[in-house]
């Protein structure tokens, strides 16, 4: 699908679809991101009607020079991220920054044909403070059991061990003083009398309090999460870095 887009009169003919030009109008004035082009020639010569933007962008600025549209102390870093997309050395660079009192992310991007062409830059900026927070309020998973803890959809949480009282599956019954399973019980080993080993292959010894095997045992779980102590299978986020 690299073929290129043509225009009937009525409705851009897409690789993936078509769209009339106030659908295509429309699209940019609704996505919560706002967009603004650097031309290949490093004019400003569009930006997305968004209502709200985080940069206040005017008619009157369009097909001014990059230099022309930015403060002298912000030029320097703009043109080495341009200059490093039409020399192919990157594609993409991202700053998070503070605007208007909450938390936004711009990304530039090189902007190219299908062929590899640079195109132009893109700058597509936006507030992420709804995400972050719904990050920080356990919007996405539980890390111990993949079960959300947010849109109060997918099941009532078990607030001791983030697992989900949805559709849960009734546990065999335990006996109390071994762990072992009343349900399905296996005929024991015959046992030798003078060692008290199973002529069998003997089992890893057992916990008699837990059940659990003290061979090969599995790391330490949180009582309170259900969370494995044991080594992380992601690690932490950590501070952000960017190179400008």
């Amino acid at each position: 699908m690299t073929s290129k887009p043509e225009y009937d009169g009525t409705y851009i003919q897409f690789p993936t679809g078509r769209l009339t030009l106030t659908e295509v109008q429309q699209i940019f004035s609704t996505i919560p991101f706002e967009i603004d082009l650097i031309d290949h020639t490093d004019h400003f010569t569009w930006y997305s009607n968004k209502p709200n933007r985080e940069h206040v962008r005017t008619v009157d600025q369009l097909n001014e020079t990059v230099a022309e549209c930015h403060p002298a102390r912000v030029l320097p870093v703009v043109m080495g991220i341009i200059n490093s997309f039409k020399d192919g050395s990157r594609d993409f660079v991202a700053r998070p920054l503070m605007m208007h009192g909450h938390r936004v992310y711009i990304q530039y991007y090189a902007l190219r044909d299908v062929d590899g062409t640079y195109l132009g830059t893109i700058e597509f900026t936006g507030s992420v403070e709804a995400i972050l927070t719904a990050y920080e309020n356990g919007g996405w998973s539980d890390a111990s059991t993949g079960a959300s803890k947010a849109d109060g959809k997918t099941g009532t949480v078990d607030a001791t061990s983030g697992a989900s009282e949805e559709a849960a599956a009734p546990a065999p019954t335990a006996d109390a003083t071994s762990g072992a399973s009343e349900e399905e019980a296996a005929p024991a080993p015959a046992v030798d009398a003078t060692s008290g080993a199973s002529e069998e292959e003997a089992a890893p010894k057992v916990d008699a309090t837990s059940g659990a095997s003290e061979e090969e045992a599995a790391p330490k779980a949180d009582a309170t999460s259900g969370a494995s102590e044991g080594p992380a299978t992601a690690g932490k986020p950590g501070p952000f870095t960017y190179d400008l």
